[in-house]
């Protein structure tokens, strides 16, 4: 990643991750889910700034990011794993919806303890790939 929005949408990415990670410590469920999620959408709107794209400022740009699977100019282990990246996001913004608003439904913070840890798991997950990504670019 090149861009100067890139870089700094992949280290806003990183400290969503690290306040998850405290969330986890904290037993802040709903919060380790929030992070989680916002994680993973800055890291991949990371990537999509690198390759000129202008995105609504919506939580869920899985659309928009699978069309980059068929850009040459990713290596094919990343286009490989697009789909799954995808599949992540799409899974913790439909959570972080009801992380951030489940009082509406008066769900307590004890309702995402199970997701919590999986969260922080995928989370991971994409960071690794993304930052792998930004590293092979800058060789």
């Amino acid at each position: 990643m090149r861009s100067k929005k890139s870089q700094l949408a992949l280290k806003r990415a990183q400290r969503w991750y690290q306040g998850a990670q405290r969330a986890l410590e904290d037993d802040r469920w709903d919060d380790v889910i929030y992070g989680a999620q916002m994680a993973v959408e800055q890291a991949i709107k990371a990537i999509m700034l690198d390759q000129g794209y202008v995105f609504k400022r919506v939580h869920d740009v899985s659309d928009e990011f699978l069309l980059l699977k068929n850009q040459p100019t990713f290596p094919k282990w990343f286009r490989d794993v697009i789909t799954e990246i995808i599949d992540i996001l799409t899974h913790l913004t439909d959570q972080r919806a009801l992380a951030g608003y489940g009082f509406e439904e008066e769900i307590g913070v004890e309702y995402f303890e199970p997701a919590a840890k999986p969260a922080l798991v995928d989370a991971e997950k994409v960071l690794t790939l993304i930052e792998r990504l930004q590293q092979e670019k800058l060789e």
